[in-house]
């Protein structure tokens, strides 16, 4: 039943139904403000203990896109060139530090985090990458598409992207404004449904 905050069908439908893995995309450009907007409204989708390990790198230079194609796996090398912007999610080993801002923890749970780096990785690894499901839906909520790409060189895009910080990259996302008429993405192959995904204990 729809309730007050309930978005309508055809918001719905633009954000999962509608939207593509868009390979080509419309010549115009995206600014790294479109990714700050998109980031204060994301930053605000609930979090483990309600911390914020993500961290997004906007590669906006010539330099740092080469960097960014270069690292990844040939087959994905192209279709990162042909995005109007490129961005390298990551999370960052050391976000317990922010919980002065986020109000995250009591000092005890700094101190445990600061002394189990195994598990403080593990805790910025699946936030981050919680994260960055919102950070989709956002910029798809702002009318960017965008495809993200696990196959890279992480070690290689730390190295060169990431040196002497506390960042380590998860996710590149290649961002722009849709090709209506031509995606790239194929045909939209199938999905479970809830008969085979969703069980009631």
């Amino acid at each position: 039943m729809p309730t007050p905050h309930s978005l309508d069908a055809d918001a719905r439908a633009l954000l999962f139904l509608d939207a593509r893995s868009n390979v080509n995309f419309a010549d115009r450009p995206v600014h790294a403000d479109v990714v700050r907007e998109v980031w204060e409204l994301v930053k605000w989708g609930p979090t483990g203990n309600n911390t914020v390990p993500l961290r997004l790198l906007v590669a906006e230079s010539e330099q740092a896109r080469a960097t960014v194609i270069g690292h990844a796996l040939d087959g994905n090398r192209a279709k990162l060139a042909n995005a109007p912007l490129l961005v390298v999610a990551a999370h960052d080993e050391r976000f317990h530090d922010t919980f002065d801002i986020t109000g995250a923890g009591t000092a005890s749970t700094y101190e445990r985090l600061e002394a189990d780096a195994g598990r403080r990785s593990s805790m910025a690894h699946s936030g981050a990458m919680l994260q960055a499901g919102y950070f989709i839906v956002g910029l798809r909520a702002a009318g960017l598409a965008v495809r993200p790409y696990g196959g890279f060189d992480k070690a290689g895009m730390d190295a060169a992207l990431f040196d002497g910080m506390s960042w380590r990259s998860e996710v590149l996302f290649g961002i722009g404004y849709p090709d209506v008429e031509d995606h790239g993405a194929g045909e939209r192959r199938g999905r479970l449904g809830a008969d085979q995904a969703v069980r009631v204990a």
